[in-house]
């Protein structure tokens, strides 16, 4: 008998790899994600930090702290855009994983079933040979 060969093992090895890297790209997004939203809390409580100390200050003084704290109101814009950017990218990463690894599943499937359809069909084959070798040896002992 042929040993089992599944018609589309090539296209279900392209499809882990396909997979692999998805997840890759999934994992190294979700890290980006991770360090966006670990900066946005960091410039938040740098901003918090950064508060006026409420008392008599020179004009100079007044000016150069609303200065510091534009610039802080910036850099917590600039760190939430980046965060909103990086959830999405990850939401991307995500469903394009999700896909390869639905498509490698059906795969699977398939090769599971033709691995059984296979199965049947060659134990079908073997005791149609173990029956009829049994007929020939039968009639040969008793004809």
């Amino acid at each position: 008998m042929k040993r089992y060969k599944f018609g589309l093992g090539g296209v279900l090895r392209v499809q882990k790899i396909v997979e692999e890297q998805a997840q890759s790209a999934r994992v190294a997004a979700q890290s980006e994600a991770d360090r966006a939203s670990e900066l946005l809390q960091q410039r938040l409580e740098d901003i918090g930090a950064a508060r006026s100390i409420p008392g008599t200050r020179t004009g100079a003084d007044f000016i150069a702290e609303r200065e510091h704290l534009d610039r802080h109101r910036l850099a917590i814009v600039a760190a939430r855009s980046a965060e909103i950017n990086a959830l999405e990218l990850l939401g991307t990463r995500h469903a394009e994983w999700t896909e390869a690894a639905q498509k490698v599943r059906a795969l699977e499937r398939l090769d599971e079933r033709k691995r059984a359809e296979w199965i049947a069909q060659t134990t079908r084959a073997a005791q149609l040979v173990t029956d009829e070798i049994a007929t020939i040896r039968y009639r040969t002992d008793h004809g």
